[in-house]
């Protein structure tokens, strides 16, 4: 955790450092298997909290949730603390299939990602930015999904089985 004279940017470098370090260990304790998964998950919480003044886009925020409500992981990465260029927001979404879930396959899993950027906006905002990235069991190459839309869709045909 961050210490009273550590700034959020030094402790996401600290942080970073750790993970790197332990990381690359060739043989990890146990112990030390359980710290990387603490450094982990803080890192993963520093990068999901937004820059000051900035919020998850309402459409990025609902995709998230309509997400996680059908059994799929989000990850949601903001700026690292101290980053001073352009702010963006990107978004993987994914999940893998069950076992025997899908017939004809050539994957085990569905990942979409998406980014936020506020380039051309004001102070505050963002706008979708580029293409839409997917990866499906259909076509496992990274290409283009259509659109938000497309994806919630695709989402909601395939929740994580129960």
């Amino acid at each position: 955790m961050t210490t009273a004279a550590e700034t959020p940017a030094q402790e996401y470098d600290r942080l970073s450092y750790e993970y790197r370090r332990l990381l690359n260990l060739p043989d990890r304790s146990p112990e030390q298997e359980a710290r990387l998964q603490q450094v982990y998950a803080r890192l993963r919480a520093i990068r999901a909290t937004p820059p000051d003044g900035y919020t998850l886009p309402t459409a990025a925020a609902q995709l998230v949730a309509h997400a996680e409500a059908h059994g799929w992981q989000a990850l949601v990465h903001w700026p690292a603390p101290g980053y001073d260029g352009d702010v963006s927001v990107h978004l993987k979404i994914g999940r893998r299939a069950a076992p025997g879930e899908l017939e004809y396959a050539r994957s085990d899993m569905w990942i979409y990602e998406l980014t936020w950027h506020s380039r051309d906006c004001p102070p505050g905002k963002l706008r979708l930015f580029g293409r839409i990235l997917a990866r499906t069991p259909q076509n496992p190459a990274t290409h283009e999904a259509p659109s938000v839309r497309a994806v919630r869709e695709v989402i909601a045909a395939h929740p994580e089985p129960a």
